[in-house]
């Protein structure tokens, strides 16, 4: 019972937060049904052809700001990832060798119950890095790819993407809005834990997974979409 009244109030938390933010827009209501719209204008895809004319500068003032909607729609993307399930099933892995104590009963803490605490965790930080504080901030949570052609320039520019991102106005900015999200959302995974199965060094050591899991999430949205590329090209036609 407990358990289902914290989650209840973390979700209400969420949706609240949500109304909050889309009412800083002067029309939220508008913005968001057009960046829902199933034309595909504000896919990935399509922004990269569009950012790829941009040259590859530290700012970019001529970048039309994002709207609410499509910080929205980031968020609602990267919430669905498989990456998203794939890096929860990793840390949830990695929490049940690493920790000595456990969720609920027995001392080691089972797989199922570790899965739910890093889901909530990085959900949240997903929500909250990637909607809530770039709308309050009027911080660019999108990613935009490297424009380098060397290997190790568009690696090493994948992970600063985790400490560097862009401005409303296409400037180059601390990405404080990823930060603030991994330490709030360290802070709800804590606190929905039970006092005795908490630790003082599981959330250090989930805030640090987060930000390794969010860096390799970076790597894949700079190399996958050109080895796709590179298959289909090569791929037999019939």
């Amino acid at each position: 019972m407990v358990k289902r009244i914290a989650r209840a109030g973390v979700f209400s938390l969420f949706l609240l937060a949500a109304y909050g933010a889309l009412c800083q827009s002067g029309h939220p209501s508008g913005d968001l049904l057009q960046g829902l719209q199933f034309d595909g204008s504000n896919s990935p895809q399509v922004q990269r052809q569009e950012t790829r004319v941009w040259p590859s500068l530290p700012d970019a003032p001529s970048v039309l700001p994002p709207t609410q909607a499509e910080k929205f729609y980031t968020f609602i993307e990267e919430a669905g990832s498989p990456l998203i399930l794939g890096a929860v099933g990793v840390n949830a892995a990695l929490m049940r060798e690493t920790e000595p104590g456990g969720i609920g009963s027995g001392l080691q803490p089972s797989l199922t119950a570790l899965y739910e605490v890093v889901f909530i965790q990085k959900e949240s930080s997903v929500f909250l890095g990637k909607y809530l504080y770039p709308a309050l901030l009027k911080q660019d949570p999108r990613y935009y790819p490297s424009t380098s052609g060397s290997f190790l320039g568009r690696t090493t520019y994948a992970a600063s993407r985790i400490f560097v991102t862009r401005n409303d106005s296409g400037k180059r900015t601390l990405n404080t809005s990823y930060f603030l999200g991994v330490l709030t959302s360290v802070a709800i995974a804590t606190a929905y834990r039970p006092y005795w199965a908490r630790s003082t060094s599981a959330p250090f050591k989930t805030f640090g997974s987060t930000i390794g899991s969010d860096v390799g999430i970076n790597l894949f949205h700079e190399f996958v979409p050109g080895i796709r590329r590179m298959v289909k090209s090569h791929a037999p036609k019939f």
